[in-house]
């Protein structure tokens, strides 16, 4: 089913390529590829301060929702507006009880300092 007219907003998903360093399989940020995801909503979910008297780092985090079967795992990073977040935990499928509003969810978040 098409998700409701106020999931306007895209997001572009980057994920990395793969090599080998001593043995072991690791993600590749030099050799990426990227999808445009159209038909999104973005909405803010949380932030932090971390402070000792100055602030030592700041956290951001929002609740991204997906067309069904949008192609996001686990370690992407997904770029939105000028920022880039990286995905939290496992997308998972939100089937709607009466199918009306089927979707992905994904938290995404940042962190600077």
């Amino acid at each position: 089913m098409t998700l409701p007219s106020w999931f306007r907003q895209s997001v572009k998903r980057i994920r990395p390529g793969e090599k080998t360093v001593r043995g072991s399989s690791v993600p590749d940020w030099d050799d990426t590829e990227s999808e445009t995801i159209t038909g999104c909503s973005v909405q803010p979910s949380g932030t932090t301060l971390t402070q000792d008297g100055r602030i030592l780092g700041i956290s951001e985090s929002f609740t991204l929702y997906l067309p069904p079967g949008a192609d996001v795992k686990e370690g992407d990073r997904i770029v939105y507006g000028s920022d880039t977040y990286v995905v939290s935990g496992v997308p998972r499928p939100w089937v709607s009880a009466t199918g009306a509003l089927d979707n992905m969810q994904v938290t995404i978040e940042r962190w600077e300092g």
